[in-house]
């Protein structure tokens, strides 16, 4: 049996996992809420490159930007929405992701494009999610036939969206490598990394690079490592970008096994990241999660965290989902079979993790954030 929050599903068994923390009333502000996106839409500045203050002075000529009350180095634009969207005799459906982006407006790039039966460059049409919902209103810059035989370039100009922020990889100051999309509690992995005075540090789960730049930006060297090589070139695509290179390496390996197969790696801090049931990433057009999918993700995870604990004094653990068993589970079981203690951290704008006084949770409906866990293990 699966409960259904417009579109956001769990299963009863987690339903009832997560009745032992939160009231029905506060499960369903928090999926509904996963539902759009934030009001605040963060960047992360690249302060290797350029001050905060100038940024932000730089971008406030073209949209309102704010700097952010306790990272020095985030400033965040006015998500506007939601508006009507126009109807049109066609449509482009999207991939998931693809419509998720597009739903706070973003163009539509071919490879996000799953059909468009009868499009026409010039075509007024919807985008809509594979499930039907339409997120925006735009112009096809392409034959339907293009989009999906070629799968590159701009495929729908988007002229209105549910919700709307700026379009900012278009800008000169993105180019340029002034600043990194990042949302504001993934911010503080790097921070706290910088807290605990680290000087290398090995991120086992890097792509897209988000928190590897962040810590080379802060003067940490980065070992960051992916299975995938079109994931680690993306690493290296944004370092680049960034002008960070020169304190990240990637290497292309399955992380879960970077101590056997690098028997002289160490790091100061070990970072990770790992898949995890998402459930905490916003807007989220529809998604659904199991009990069953969680037990397997959190047993997966839990190999990541044994190889960090074998690499580094520290473990800094984080994930963008909501669930027991993926975030304080996995902290209480690294306690238990590791010797790894939460430590105290300080995080602005959370709530005391779910018997786990040390672990902290960004929750949608305590503050307008993504859901996020963050934990610091010790041994």
């Amino acid at each position: 049996m699966w409960i259904d929050f417009e579109g956001i599903k769990i299963d009863k068994e987690l339903y009832n996992e997560f009745l032992q923390y939160l009231s029905d009333k506060e499960i369903e502000e928090i999926f509904l809420a996963i539902k759009r996106p934030p009001y605040r839409y963060y960047i992360r500045v690249n302060t290797a490159r350029i001050a905060a203050e100038e940024l932000a002075e730089r971008l406030s000529r073209r949209f309102p930007v704010y700097r952010d009350e306790y990272l020095e180095e985030a400033l965040w634009i006015p998500v506007r929405g939601p508006f009507e969207v126009p109807s049109a005799a066609r449509a482009v459906v999207a991939e998931k992701r693809a419509a998720e982006s597009v739903y706070v407006g973003s163009d539509l790039y071919a490879p996000g494009v799953l059909k468009a039966p009868g499009v026409k460059k010039g075509d007024e049409v919807n985008v809509v999610s594979p499930d039907g919902q339409i997120v925006a209103y735009g112009v096809a810059e392409m034959d339907g036939f293009d989009m999906v035989k070629y799968r590159r370039g701009l495929a729908v100009r988007t002229l209105r969206s549910v919700y709307e922020a700026p379009k900012l990889r278009g800008l000169e100051e993105f180019a340029m490598g002034y600043f990194y999309d990042q949302s504001m509690p993934a911010m503080w992995a790097g921070r706290l990394a910088a807290a605990l005075g680290a000087r290398r540090a090995v991120d086992l789960n890097a792509s897209p690079g988000g928190k590897t730049t962040h810590m080379a930006q802060l003067s940490i060297h980065v070992i960051a490592f992916d299975r995938s090589r079109p994931k680690a070139e993306r690493i290296l695509e944004n370092a680049r970008r960034l002008g960070l290179e020169h304190l990240i390496d990637v290497l292309i390996h399955d992380s879960r096994y970077i101590d056997r197969d690098y028997p002289l790696l160490k790091g100061d801090v070990a970072l990770v990241d790992p898949p995890c049931s998402d459930l905490g990433v916003r807007p989220k057009l529809s998604h659904a999660v199991s009990m069953k999918d969680v037990q397997t993700l959190a047993r997966y995870q839990r190999q990541f965290i044994a190889t960090a604990a074998r690499l580094a004094r520290y473990v800094i653990y984080s994930t963008c989902t909501l669930t027991f068993l993926e975030n304080e589970g996995n902290v209480l079981w690294a306690s238990e079979e590791l010797g790894l203690r939460a430590m105290p951290i300080y995080v602005p704008r959370t709530v005391e993790g779910w018997r786990c006084a040390n672990c902290r949770r960004f929750m949608p409906n305590a503050f307008d954030a993504p859901g996020f866990f963050l934990a610091a293990l010790g041994q």
